[in-house]
């Protein structure tokens, strides 16, 4: 399955969409050039650490980076709390950018867990080397 046909995925893509259709309705303000600079790169990272990882195709790589899509999730969701209390932008649709993150957080929760039961199966996809011993002939006339 490719990164943009997981249901994490796309549920954080929709979230970007939200939070830019957001933005473009501000007031051209000091404090919404932060919040919004900042809500910005926070939803767009979920998505990029998504794909990222899941290009890796490594259980312990790709969890690394579903982690970081979670702290990206979470620091939106201080950023969305910060614009609710600061009473900027309209806060029915703040909160439903809250409500659509909290699915992300939901969904990236439950492909970690997925990921770490597969891995302690030992089900996940790994690099390693097959246990092999090797034989040495013995070495006598080296010069050094």
């Amino acid at each position: 399955m490719f990164y943009w046909e997981l249901p994490v995925y796309q549920k954080a893509r929709e979230l970007v969409i939200g939070v830019d259709q957001l933005i473009k309705q501000l007031p051209n303000k000091p404090q919404t050039w932060v919040i919004s600079r900042q809500l910005f790169d926070a939803v767009t990272s979920i998505g990029a650490n998504i794909a990222e990882g899941r290009g890796r195709h490594i259980g312990k790589e790709y969890e690394r980076f579903l982690y970081y899509a979670q702290g990206s999730a979470n620091e939106a969701d201080h950023w969305l709390r910060t614009m609710k209390d600061c009473s900027v932008g309209p806060v029915a649709e703040v909160e439903r950018l809250q409500a659509l993150n909290v699915e992300v957080l939901k969904l990236l929760s439950a492909t970690m867990s997925s990921l770490r039961r597969k891995r302690l199966q030992g089900d996940a996809k790994a690099l390693r080397e097959e246990n092999v011993e090797y034989e040495m002939e013995p070495i006598e006339d080296v010069p050094f």
